[in-house]
């Protein structure tokens, strides 16, 4: 499998992380199956991650921290999703 450059891999991990966490998935969470897609776009990312991480790492280590950076701008979504509820 060929490897993913370290920082196209941060870049597009840093660009997800803000981009989803802050502004794609409160904007999502007040649609209509909004969680839904967040759901499947987490499950997408923890792939993605996890194809990052792959032959740099044994296999639970590289799925332990997708899951981390995939739940990550789930968690932020949520906060802003709230925040801005008020």
């Amino acid at each position: 499998m060929p490897a993913v450059p370290n920082w196209l891999a941060g870049s597009v991990t840093v660009a997800f992380l803000v981009g989803f966490g802050i502004f794609l998935y409160p904007w999502l969470l007040r649609r209509r199956f909004g969680a839904a897609v967040v759901a499947l776009a987490s499950v997408a990312l923890a792939m993605l991650y996890f194809y990052f991480d792959a032959g740099r790492s044994d296999a639970a280590v590289s799925a332990a921290f997708a899951l981390l950076w995939a739940t990550a701008p789930v968690i932020t979504g949520v906060i802003v999703y709230r925040l801005q509820r008020r």
